[in-house]
């Protein structure tokens, strides 16, 4: 091999590898589930706009407090799905919404909790999950909060009268309902819904010398959006319901 072009080999080796994303997210089917093909919804499509870009994100899947933990800690450049309470306590950048949700309560289906307003609601035990970022609001009309560690073991707490409401989105309560045999048909969603969600990416800033991943994971979305593979992906997942 010539000396120079032994020599240009030699440098491109030393060189660092690319720069890749590290996301947290976690058990939120069917947005995000090491159980679902391609990770779920929101998994898909993070990793899909990021491949427009040329990136491989590095998605690891934890427990929820543990998630916000690692993001304070700077062991990761972001996480998904997060709520809006979560991108301000958190203090990172939320991408454009990637769906809306609704956030509301599960009942069992023997015992429906109808209420006009929270107030109504004053003093009835609901379960949560611990680090979700809740809207302040709902718990300031008296309810009270149960901790656990997700929302399938809120909601087989719910069914097993160990608490009188469980606090979920709509989508991801009615996905584990379904696919659960000792629920299915026990536990069913509680009109009115409480807010109207966006489910987002959320970036930490970036460090000096960092890509800003953020920007770079809005250009994937465009792609994705121009392209039509942001619907097809959508569609695909959605062939549950």
């Amino acid at each position: 091999m010539p000396r120079n072009l032994y020599l240009v080999v030699l440098a491109l080796l030393c060189l660092p590898l690319a720069a890749q994303p590290r996301l947290a997210t976690l058990e939120y089917p069917p947005y995000s589930s090491q159980q679902l093909a391609d990770g779920g919804s929101i998994v898909e499509l993070t990793r899909r706009a990021f491949a427009t870009q040329g990136y491989t994100p590095q998605i690891d899947f934890l427990p929820w407090a543990r998630v916000r933990a690692e993001l304070r800690q700077g062991s990761y450049q972001g996480a998904l799905a997060l709520w809006p309470q979560e991108i301000k306590e958190e203090n990172l950048t939320a991408s454009r919404p990637l769906f809306y949700s609704q956030l509301g309560l599960f009942v069992r289906r023997s015992e429906p909790q109808p209420f006009g307003e929270l107030a109504d609601l004053r003093g009835r035990r609901v379960g949560i999950v611990r680090g979700y970022g809740y809207p302040p609001r709902l718990f300031e009309s008296g309810l009270v909060a149960e901790e656990a560690v997700d929302d399938i073991s809120n909601l087989r707490k719910l069914a097993a009268k160990r608490f009188d409401l469980v606090l979920l989105e709509r989508i991801v309560g009615e996905y584990l309902v379904d696919g659960d045999d000792e629920l299915r048909g026990r536990l069913v969603w509680q009109e009115p819904a409480l807010e109207r969600i966006p489910l987002v990416v959320g970036f930490a800033a970036p460090r000096a010398g960092q890509p800003d991943w953020a920007a770079i994971f809005e250009r994937g979305l465009r792609e994705l959006h121009a392209s039509g593979e942001y619907m097809r992906i959508l569609k695909r997942h959605n062939s549950w319901r």
